[in-house]
């Protein structure tokens, strides 16, 4: 629920007493729903972030399983070009450049994952760290209402009194600027979302006559019967 949604639904309980007081008899609340809204997303982003863990750890154990099949089948070509089984050994060499291309993709996704973990395990501090200044925020402007409605009560203000109310302003201020820098935080993301997410790469390459590094069967046999010669 955004901030102005809340006062909304504040401002018809109360229709005839004027917005700004409405927001000053209510800001406190408000910024305490904020700081409670900002501590579900971090448990959000916390799970968000257990999700991806486990899908590199998955993707890792499942190349390794990938990586010895490979070795195997190379090992059968291998034995199949011994016993002159031209036809077998193709149909395994085929095998394992099938096996080598989708291994090759899946490390740069574990690549791309842990990438990914790093920056919202970043992220994360720099929420957590935000939501501990905003709280001790919370606490001295709550004394600082205290303050305010005590001053209140005399027939004029003192001294005591400004500097209270500059401190309120001072507060205020540090809170915009924060919530400006994890607005520019968001558009960060999300430019490095669109930059890592850079599918057309492979197709200007290949148009460009730039090898890939994709794999196919004649390779692998051609690199097999090195192999053997030597």
């Amino acid at each position: 629920m955004s901030v102005w949604t809340k006062l909304n639904t504040l401002f018809r309980a109360s229709a005839e007493e004027p917005l700004h007081h409405l927001v000053d008899a209510n800001s406190i609340r408000i910024f305490e729903q904020e700081i409670r809204d900002a501590e579900k997303a971090i448990q959000q982003a916390k799970l968000q972030l257990a999700t991806v863990m486990a899908e590199q750890k998955q993707l890792q154990r499942h190349n390794q399983a990938l990586e010895e099949n490979i070795s195997n089948k190379e090992r059968q070509t291998c034995e199949a070009l011994d016993k002159q089984e031209e036809a077998l050994a193709r149909d395994l060499a085929e095998l394992i450049a099938e096996d080598e291309q989708l291994l090759q993709q899946q490390r740069k996704q574990v690549a791309y994952l842990e990438k990914q973990a790093l920056h919202l395990k970043r992220q994360l501090r720099i929420a957590a760290n935000g939501i501990q200044k905003y709280q001790r925020e919370l606490t001295l402007a709550k004394a600082n209402r205290t303050a305010h409605k005590a001053l209140g009560n005399l027939n004029g203000y003192s001294s005591g009194l400004s500097a209270s109310l500059q401190e309120m302003s001072s507060s205020l201020d540090k809170i915009k600027r924060q919530q400006t820098r994890a607005s520019e935080m968001d558009d960060a993301l999300r430019e490095i979302d669109a930059e890592l997410n850079g599918e057309q790469l492979g197709d200007r390459l290949r148009q460009a006559g730039i090898a890939s590094g994709e794999h196919d069967a004649d390779k692998v046999l051609e690199r097999l019967r090195k192999q053997r010669a030597a």
